[in-house]
């Protein structure tokens, strides 16, 4: 069945960054059941931002895809460490009035939608609070600020979520599991030990370097105690 075209600019512009519902990152689930999971979660969840994530392990990873709904967190190699996947997104000066216009187009009464633009606003929202958020964002190649200092990227987010009414299911899976990840101690001191000694080439090799030294260490002390051996 051919696809309806867009009505205006907007429609289109909304179709084209939100993503296929054949690619839904939360059509995993029954229905039934994600709206089990999330009405259970969405009591619990607490909105953390960008440095308590990576103070709890968590590390951002660049969706390249630009579609927003896109949003994922996930572990690697049996929990060592946790990932939060977020699209690439570039902040300019049109990024506040492209926001403004695609909000208030899903506010339209005859325009039937899950609120994905007010949702993804208020997530982002919840994960900036202030510029050292944006500069980690940055760090990670999610976000290319194209608008001026990190402060100037944080103050907008911040002001175009204002009075937003998101939909409480988007992204409660997400929110769901780094809301276990940070209440679940053990991982959160795996992927903390991690993202601490293992996060970069140097560090592993530092830690291997330790490690032999305190083998030879070892074998030294051994045979200087057992000399016949």
């Amino acid at each position: 069945m051919p696809k309806e075209l867009p009505v205006h600019l907007l429609d289109q512009l909304r179709t084209y960054i939100l993503p296929d519902p054949d690619h839904d990152p939360e059509k995993g689930l029954p229905h039934e059941k994600r709206d089990t999971e999330n009405s259970k979660r969405d009591d619990m969840t607490t909105y953390r931002n960008i440095e308590e994530l990576r103070a709890a392990g968590i590390k951002l990873k660049v969706e390249k895809s630009r579609r927003l709904r896109l949003i994922s967190f996930s572990y690697r190699w049996k929990f060592l460490w946790a990932e939060l996947t977020l699209p690439e997104i570039i902040v300019d000066d049109t990024t506040a009035p492209t926001f403004h216009n695609l909000i208030a187009y899903e506010m339209c009464p005859d325009f039937v939608n899950n609120f994905e633009i007010c949702s993804y606003v208020a997530f982002m929202d919840s994960l900036i609070d202030h510029p050292e958020d944006v500069k980690e964002l940055r760090s990670a190649k999610v976000l290319h600020n194209a608008l001026g200092s990190d402060e100037e990227v944080a103050k907008l987010f911040n002001t175009i979520s204002t009075d937003l009414v998101p939909n409480t299911e988007s992204y409660s899976d997400v929110r769901g599991k780094i809301e276990d990840h940070c209440r679940n101690q053990y991982r959160t001191w795996i992927a903390q030990g991690y993202h601490t000694h293992f996060s970069n080439p140097w560090a592993i090799i530092a830690f291997s370097a330790a490690l032999v030294a305190l083998v030879l260490t070892f074998i030294q002390t051994w045979f200087a105690i057992n000399p016949k051996c």
